[in-house]
């Protein structure tokens, strides 16, 4: 596996961007100091503790994949690849990766064995809660996927052939724990990075399309 690139030292709090490690390490003692408004508008401790991803490495990890923060604390990714995925199967609590979901959508364990069992065929959309919040997480709120076929879910399909369409596609890459089917399946054109992985952006890939299959 080709390496990953070198972080970009300048895309997180602005107005004077910085590494993602200066902007967590900002946050985490923002949310510690004495008497600091809490998510939620508690004063006081959190369950957990401020800076646990920043505390186990992963912002090296999340760095290359993370957008610019316009809202303190929230972290978005729009397209998270299989080496990042492998790192935080290998790196967050099983438990984590076994409850974590968006509402009823699937779990975050799911998804990301998915994207690593099928590089070519599924990313990862979502975002990471940071040390600034009580409820520091990381969180997957759809996939970008390939299923080799157009896949439609709208007031046309309802309940039926549409939806179950798409729920025996999420299936054949092995996300099937998702509580309800997805709130929205559209094409989608945004521009993946390419580190040598079949689909990437000049990787030399068919014109297949890619699907954001999103829940609420």
């Amino acid at each position: 596996m080709p390496p990953a690139p070198p972080p970009d030292p300048a895309r997180f709090v602005p107005p004077d961007l910085v590494d993602l490690r200066t902007a967590w390490t900002r946050e985490r003692a923002l949310a510690t100091r004495p008497g600091a408004p809490h998510h939620g508008g508690r004063a006081g401790g959190c369950r957990g503790r401020h800076g646990r991803l920043l505390d186990d490495g992963l912002d090296v990890l999340l760095e290359p994949v993370l957008a610019g923060s316009t809202t303190p604390g929230f972290y978005p990714f729009v397209a998270l690849d299989e080496r990042t995925a492998a790192g935080l199967l290998e790196r967050l609590d099983e438990v984590e990766l076994e409850t974590e979901r968006q509402n009823l959508g699937p779990t975050l364990g799911a998804v990301l064995r998915a994207v690593v069992r099928h590089p070519g065929r599924v990313r990862a959309q979502g975002y990471v809660v940071g040390p600034l919040r009580c409820d520091e997480r990381v969180t997957v709120t759809g996939v970008l996927l390939r299923a080799g076929r157009d896949l439609h879910l709208g007031p046309r399909d309802g309940p039926g052939r549409g939806r179950a369409d798409v729920v025996r596609a999420l299936a054949d890459v092995g996300i099937e724990d998702m509580h309800a089917p997805p709130d929205e399946v559209a094409p989608w054109r945004g521009r993946l990075p390419d580190r040598g992985v079949p689909g990437g952006a000049g990787s030399g890939a068919d014109d297949e399309p890619w699907w954001r299959v999103w829940w609420d």
